[in-house]
């Protein structure tokens, strides 16, 4: 039982960390995109360059931390959850990007509200696409395909759970079902 419970404290431990890395990327992700609305600020109801330049650029950055983080280091949930989650969601921002466009529209720039929204969509996937790219074009060996990794995915590693070091191999998988606790020997 004892052995169970350290465990457990020690999964409850890293999603603490994990949170503050998100906080801490978040924090710093929302400092970044306040500076480079303050650099470009423009007039009130031309294109939102400050808006399109931060989802634009998270977006870049996303696919090349993603990529990386995924495919070329070993595994880590601090480094994902503090760029990617943290750092590119206080970063980037869908819903400014959807208000600036309901404004231009409500005052009667529903032409420059459309494209805003499409060229913000087009230039953000290409901009994840060439940040995936990057990554694998220059930092990983050429040739190999590999999907899209998942940003969230914090725990897993090749599509499984990281195995947790401190829980013997034959009670890994009892200790990754919710609500099963392995038994000391």
């Amino acid at each position: 039982m004892g052995r169970a419970r350290a465990a457990a404290g020690g999964r409850r431990a890293e999603r603490g960390l994990r949170l503050c890395a998100v906080a801490l990327g978040g924090a710093l992700g929302t400092l970044a995109r306040y500076a480079v609305s303050r650099a470009l600020a423009g007039d009130g109801l031309g294109f939102p360059w400050p808006t399109f330049v931060v989802n634009v650029a998270g977006s870049l950055l996303l696919g090349l931390s993603i990529t990386v983080l995924v495919e070329r280091w070993p595994p880590t949930r601090f480094l994902r959850a503090l760029v990617a989650v943290g750092f590119c969601g206080g970063f980037t921002t869908f819903s400014t990007m959807v208000v600036e466009a309901a404004q231009r529209g409500q005052h009667g720039r529903a032409g420059l509200a459309v494209l805003y929204l499409a060229v913000s969509l087009i230039a953000g996937l290409l901009a994840a696409a060439a940040g995936i790219g990057l990554a694998r074009g220059r930092l990983l060996p050429r040739g190999e395909r590999r999907s899209i990794p998942d940003p969230d995915d914090f725990g897993r590693v090749g599509g499984h759970t990281a195995p947790d070091p401190t829980i013997p191999r034959s009670g890994r998988a009892a200790a990754d079902r919710p609500g099963t606790e392995q038994a000391a020997p």
